[in-house]
């Protein structure tokens, strides 16, 4: 029988944060999401197109009548925050991807084997 030498072996057993669920405890979301977040964000959209207003008039900007969505889009476009301009160029453009890269030892390629268990090979008779 081999022996386990991992030195975590001895500490498996996870600590338990808080009190656990009980059967018919209430903080169990069975029903999943909140149907009134369905109508918040309805709400959100139907305001999103509304005319923008600016001291009581609606705003108007090259000669058409603003949305409230584009008048905050203008806003993030010419923002001098750095993370409203991402905002707006990942709303017009998409999220920009983010590069993972893994190196092996020595900052070398890794190797990765897949062995199946189904399947004989080294190790497996």
């Amino acid at each position: 029988m081999a022996e386990i030498s991992s030195s975590t072996a001895g500490n498996s057993k996870k600590a338990v944060r808080g009190k656990p669920f009980v059967k018919g405890d209430p903080r169990i979301n069975r029903k999943g999401r909140p149907k009134s977040f369905d109508a918040l964000r309805e709400l959100a959209r139907a305001i999103a197109h509304e005319k923008a207003k600016a001291d009581g008039q609606t705003l108007v900007i090259d000669g058409h009548s603003v949305t409230v969505a584009e008048a905050i889009l203008r806003t993030w476009a010419t923002s001098k925050n750095p993370r409203l301009q991402q905002q707006f160029i990942e709303v017009a453009f998409g999220k920009v991807p983010q590069q993972l890269q893994h190196s092996g030892p020595g900052g070398g390629l890794m190797t990765f084997r897949v062995v199946y268990d189904d399947e004989p090979g080294e190790g497996n008779a």
